[in-house]
């Protein structure tokens, strides 16, 4: 993908407007009638992108195409410990 982003906000779209967009993931057109998933980088609504649902299926199972939920939980600090303060006190 041309535009390199942490995370994606996305929503489905569908227009009855004859119009046609560029997917962003594999750069083939596609056309606003038919049902297709609109993706905003980092939330941010006035660089939207349009994308066929199934490209965006497949880089989400990839593991490529991250929600902000996600890209928090994986970048989230590790704690060194994550038994109970009780637990460690005894060793438990």
């Amino acid at each position: 993908m041309k535009d390199e982003a942490r995370w994606w906000e996305m929503r489905p779209a569908q227009s009855s407007r004859a119009k046609t967009y560029t997917c962003l993931i594999c750069h083939r057109r596609l056309l606003a009638m038919n049902p297709n998933t609109l993706l905003f980088p980092e939330g941010d609504r006035e660089h939207r992108r349009h994308a066929h649902t199934e490209c965006v299926a497949k880089q989400r199972k990839a593991g490529k195409l991250l929600t902000k939920r996600e890209w928090e939980r994986a970048h989230r600090p590790r704690r060194a410990d994550r038994r109970s303060w009780w637990r460690r006190l005894f060793r438990a």
